[in-house]
């Protein structure tokens, strides 16, 4: 016989807070919580839960981010989408956010944009163009890249020369300063 007698089944409600320390780095997919988050580490990629997430002082996430409640007090960058947020006196959050409620302590910043959500209007998940776009650069990045190296392509000779003509012009000028007369 046991000291300790119960009546319960012993199983417990599911649902314990998950902590991404200080030090740990994440990139990818967090889905599917069975509660709480909280991230003192860093994570970037997409976070999409029922519950709250928390970024403390030393947490750093970037990407794409959807939960019940969302507590910064450490840097949150990417778009956003909640019922509330409250941005800490330590926190930043840059980026879009579309939520019903948000808080900002005295000190704390955001910088971006914000859209007030609409009832029922809650995003169920990010379409694939914004998860593609965590990962790629955008377009107009991958065609400014391919231009700059069109023109160094067919330039070379060019570049060579302005560069060479950068370092014979201020000989040339020390050599044309006119030189003072004896009285």
């Amino acid at each position: 016989m046991g000291i300790f007698k119960s009546n319960h089944s012993g199983s417990r409600p599911a649902g314990g807070k998950t902590i991404i320390a200080a030090g740990c780095k994440l990139k990818g997919e967090v889905r599917d919580l069975d509660g709480a988050l909280h991230i003192d580490g860093e994570i970037d990629g997409i976070l999409e839960t029922e519950h709250e997430i928390s970024i403390g002082d030393q947490g750093m996430v970037s990407g794409l981010v959807r939960a019940k409640n969302i507590v910064v007090s450490g840097v949150l960058e990417g778009k956003v989408v909640c019922e509330s947020v409250d941005i800490l006196a330590t926190g930043k959050l840059m980026g879009e956010v579309v939520c019903g409620e948000m808080m900002i302590e005295a000190g704390g910043k955001f910088i971006g944009e914000s859209r007030e959500l609409t009832e029922g209007g809650m995003i169920v998940s990010f379409p694939e163009t914004e998860q593609k776009s965590l990962y790629e650069p955008a377009s107009e990045v991958l065609e400014a890249q391919a231009m700059v190296a069109d023109k160094k392509q067919q330039n070379p000779k060019q570049d060579t020369q302005s560069q060479q003509t950068a370092k014979a012009e201020p000989n040339k000028a020390k050599n044309t300063q006119p030189k003072a007369e004896p009285s």
